[in-house]
């Protein structure tokens, strides 16, 4: 992620509930620069798959806190190298030891660049990520090559 497109802190994320159409967008929306194009993003399957399976509460009333909506950022970075129940499992153990809202600020202060000290596991989590990122970006040809590549097949 980068500082043109940050991630919200946990201040900054929507303080009145959302329903699920409104989560997809928001969601979608603040992770797409760090999704890859292959990725479809979140969607409101995955959502009631996470709900299901207790990786995120349940909404109130159909509507999502800031807490789901705070997990549910995290789970659509960290989906794109580790699986939901390594993720789910990870953020239970350091929910034991450490409050939502420092965990959470933890991860947008570690992927948004900043200089401060965070856990090690979420350090090495969001390292995971910003380097999957950065060998995507690597190996992605340029689209005038893939046409010249393409036409010469």
């Amino acid at each position: 992620m980068n500082a043109q497109h940050p991630f919200p802190k946990w201040d900054e994320l929507p303080d009145l509930d959302l329903y699920l159409d409104q989560v997809l967008l928001y969601v979608n929306n603040v992770c797409g620069p760090s999704i890859s194009a292959s990725d479809k993003g979140l969607t409101a399957s995955m959502i009631n798959n996470y709900v299901k399976h207790g990786y995120v509460a349940k909404p109130v009333k159909k509507k999502y806190q800031r807490r789901q909506v705070a997990r549910l950022i995290a789970i659509t970075t960290l989906k794109t190298v580790f699986s939901i129940q390594e993720i789910s499992a990870t953020l239970n153990m350091l929910h034991e030891e450490t409050d939502s809202t420092e965990l959470y600020n933890e991860f947008v202060a570690y992927m948004n660049g900043e200089q401060r000290e965070v856990t090690p596991i979420i350090a090495r989590a969001c390292q995971t990520v910003k380097l999957y990122q950065e060998t995507l970006a690597l190996i992605q040809l340029p689209e005038k090559e893939e046409e010249h590549l393409e036409l010469r097949a």
